[in-house]
């Protein structure tokens, strides 16, 4: 994991000790997506809601880090323009997914995920933010979006001979 840019611009020790925290979220969700397929077809919600719950975490402190300005000190106070209206939109479905079944919670965190993802995608937003941190976000979205993946297959598949 490397924690600065490529003209060798380093990012504030905060964000780096959040990108350490998102990291671990992230590695505990991976694990957990790989877990629920070690036991046996009732345990797997339990260890599929953790997961769910770790991710909607890291949802949701990533939308509050992006709305606080962490890296302008002069802005600290201003939120970012514009993208907090547009990152509601996939932190309502993490809130509508805990509404249904478990396994449509997945796939609606997974679309979260995908959403909040390309949001970071915009022009505006990238200017904003050390290319570290958005190298880094966008490695922490692949690997979350492969551990959500696992948990939906493992959920959607239950009782079924492999």
């Amino acid at each position: 994991m490397r924690l600065e840019t490529g003209t060798g611009s380093r990012m504030p020790a905060r964000a780096v000790k959040m990108m350490r925290m998102h990291y671990a979220l992230v590695l505990l969700a991976v694990l957990a997506g790989m877990a629920v397929w070690v036991p046996v077809d009732s345990n797997r919600a339990a260890i599929a809601a953790w997961a769910c719950m770790l991710a909607t975490a890291y949802l949701w402190h990533i939308a509050g880090l992006y709305c606080a300005g962490l890296f302008h000190e002069e802005q600290a106070s201003q939120p970012v323009g514009g993208f907090g209206v547009a990152m509601a939109v996939p932190l309502l479905l993490t809130l509508l997914a805990w509404s249904l079944p478990l396994a449509f919670t997945v796939l609606l965190l997974l679309l979260a995920l995908v959403l909040s993802a390309l949001l970071e995608r915009l022009p505006s937003h990238r200017s904003r933010w050390p290319a570290a941190w958005l190298n880094a976000r966008r490695q922490q979205s692949q690997l979350l979006a492969v551990a959500l993946g696992s948990l939906a297959v493992a959920l959607w598949t239950v009782g079924q001979t492999y």
